[in-house]
């Protein structure tokens, strides 16, 4: 107990020791104790107030953290967002655009050409018939000149056939000038002759020559009904120069070059194939020859078609051509209006009805395999890709 007793008043001295220090720091350690004591408890105090500085900053710091990257996660929203919204405004944008193209497919494109209309076509023809008119008068005053009066008849079918070779030659070189000089004007674009040497097919051209034929042969009793053709173009070496050479050459680039290759370009294979056919029919002036070459044109455009290329038809052309001149040499007396028409040559009905019956069949079944083809040409140019 009494040791207990002594502890506890030692403690009790040191308790009452340690509390006049603190008092008293400087009095009781001294001058350099006391001036380290008080820079310790200025410094701890400093530091105490920088740690509290900084907790409370800190502590104010929480919350701005925290709104910071609110705002930064609602910013990165917003622009996932805007980003969205744009690649849903663009792909809208581009299924309208898709919507329009598909809508608009065949048709002329803005500020494009819108050659050939309907009204270019009849400009054409009329570029055609002035040509030949105004030819055809300065063939009369070269007669004239030359002492004839300006009466053919009178002329050997040699000097008649030179002379219609030449006026031929000017008129046809002043019409498809004035043609394309006109596209041109027009805003007529691309080339209007394609050339191709993989075009001369010769079983394409023995069908298509005999289809011109058959064909023939099944038109004869709606041309029995039209007025004859008074037509002289003579005979001889330049006869043949003009009908098969220069006639082929000439009109197979106006009307299977310029025509159905511009109406191709805006309207598609159909449309040119039809009216270019029309064109070229409307182009011979006389209602018989009307007729025939139109459909005549129907063949020549097909294969025109199926080989991209001017050098078939221009022989199938040139084919046809010196097929007429051979029948004109051997049946028809100039001068004279005499029927070419195979139903006017064959006596036999028999034998015409039989010829009849075939052609009638091939022209059917021709007709039917040019149109499927051409139904083929039309899906592929509307489907290039998958062509």
């Amino acid at each position: 107990m009494d040791q207990m007793e002594n502890v506890m008043q030692e403690m009790n001295e040191h308790k009452q020791q340690g509390e006049s220090r603190t008092e008293t720091p400087g009095r009781a350690a001294g001058p350099g104790v006391g001036a380290a004591e008080t820079g310790g408890a200025a410094n701890t105090g400093k530091a105490a107030e920088t740690a509290g500085a900084a907790e409370t900053a800190g502590a104010a710091g929480t919350p701005e953290r925290e709104s910071t990257g609110a705002a930064e996660a609602a910013g990165r929203a917003g622009a996932a967002g805007v980003t969205d919204a744009g690649r849903a405004s663009e792909a809208a944008g581009a299924s309208q655009a898709g919507s329009c193209n598909a809508s608009q497919a065949g048709a002329p494109k803005p500020g494009g050409s819108r050659f050939p209309t309907f009204g270019d076509l009849l400009a054409m023809l009329g570029i055609a018939f002035v040509a030949q008119i105004l030819v055809g008068v300065l063939g009369r005053f070269v007669l004239v000149a030359m002492g004839y009066g300006g009466d053919a008849s009178t002329l050997t079918q040699d000097v008649v056939g030179k002379i219609m070779a030449v006026l031929y030659f000017v008129s046809m070189c002043v019409t498809l000038g004035g043609v394309l000089y006109y596209r041109h004007v027009r805003g007529g674009r691309g080339r209007w002759a394609r050339f191709s040497i993989r075009g001369l097919n010769p079983t394409l051209l023995l069908w298509a020559f005999v289809l011109i034929f058959a064909v023939g042969v099944v038109l004869e009793p709606l041309l029995r009904l039209l007025p004859e053709v008074s037509l002289e173009v003579g005979r001889g070496l330049w006869t043949m120069v003009s009908l098969i050479v220069l006639a082929p050459v000439f009109e197979e680039l106006l009307c299977r070059g310029v025509v159905l290759g511009s109406l191709r370009e805006r309207y598609g294979v159909t449309v040119a194939w039809l009216v270019s056919s029309l064109f070229f029919g409307v182009l011979h002036l006389q209602p018989v020859q009307v007729v025939s070459a139109t459909v005549v044109g129907l063949v020549l455009g097909y294969v025109c078609l199926a080989t991209d290329s001017l050098w078939p038809s221009m022989l199938l052309h040139a084919l046809n051509n010196a097929a007429a001149y051979l029948l004109m040499i051997l049946f028809v007396t100039p001068g004279e209006n005499t029927s070419t028409l195979l139903i006017d040559l064959v006596q036999n009905h028999t034998l015409y009805g039989v010829i009849y019956g075939a052609a009638v069949i091939l022209s059917a079944l021709s007709g039917w395999m040019m149109v499927r083809t051409l139904r083929r040409m039309k899906e592929a140019e509307k489907n290039p890709a998958e062509a």
